[in-house]
């Protein structure tokens, strides 16, 4: 796997996926945890003689939200036909075949509970943390509440400020600390930078990744390929970006809960630029 792209939920991942998904040579699927999903079972590949591959593909097309993925582009036969070494280059040739790009990433919230498992896999990976301001992540918590609860993996996220506050807070951390220790394959993006300067940010982010900015990738909305059973919450990616799509808790949380916030998490918003 070339890249990670790790963040809070709700903070404009699967918008950054989209972005360079619509780029010729980066491909990133629709989110499937598969790779930490699996790696105890088969994490010994290419060392185990015992290798079991039709059962492998079985699990693999078992994989939570996997039947959302263009079922016509997996090619599990033609895959396991390939020498494949490792357990991490069963993924990465995966994830090649299904995309038909050279570059490729994968975009799971999920994996900010397993870093150090998916560090482990793939330890000369890039990552991208893409950060949000969380009090604009808080009212994106607050709207999935309006949504039908029983909508197929509708994000499992807390409702309260104070535990909104708490949950950013942490992840921020984790994510941070995690790239400490990875000096040049880690990199930093903010979701409101964007927003604002499209352009300038994904040529830098290209830059990062090694490949040459494509103007493409501006137009991702043209190319969508989330998943339908997804998009009732993330209607925004089906349009072009808004430069105006920041601030709102100014208008949408209260004078109290902003106070909250800030008391919980402001060492973390100032790091990052944001007044609190």
């Amino acid at each position: 796997m070339d890249f990670f792209i790790l963040g809070n939920p709700r903070s404009g991942t699967t918008l950054l996926r989209l972005i360079l998904n619509a780029h010729p040579k980066i491909g990133v699927p629709p989110e499937c945890g598969m790779i930490q999903w699996w790696h105890e079972k088969y994490k010994n590949w290419g060392s185990d003689d015992t290798q079991e591959v039709d059962q492998f593909k079985k699990d693999i097309l078992s994989s939570k939200k996997i039947e959302d993925w263009d079922q016509r582009r997996i090619q599990l036969d033609n895959l396991f036909t390939l020498p494949l070494s490792s357990y991490a280059e069963v993924f990465t040739k995966l994830y090649q075949s299904y995309t038909g790009k050279p570059i490729v990433g994968d975009k799971n919230n999920y994996y900010i509970n397993h870093l150090e498992l998916i560090g482990s896999i793939y330890p000369t990976s890039k990552y991208i943390h893409l950060v949000r301001d969380g009090r604009d992540v808080a009212c994106s918590y607050k709207g999935i509440k309006e949504l039908d609860q029983s909508l197929k993996y509708l994000p499992n996220v807390p409702f309260d400020i104070k535990s909104i506050a708490d949950e950013w807070r942490e992840n921020i951390i984790n994510v941070d600390e995690f790239g400490k220790r990875l000096a040049d394959n880690f990199y930093t993006i903010k979701y409101e930078d964007i927003l604002v300067n499209p352009k300038e940010e994904i040529e830098a982010l290209c830059d990062f990744l090694e490949v040459n900015f494509n103007h493409h990738t501006l137009e991702f909305h043209r190319t969508n390929d989330e998943p339908k059973s997804m998009l009732n919450w993330k209607q925004k990616t089906l349009q072009p970006l808004d430069e105006k799509n920041f601030g709102m808790f100014r208008n949408k949380l209260s004078e109290a809960e902003i106070l909250v916030f800030n008391k919980i998490a402001g060492n973390q918003l100032k790091y990052y630029g944001y007044e609190a």
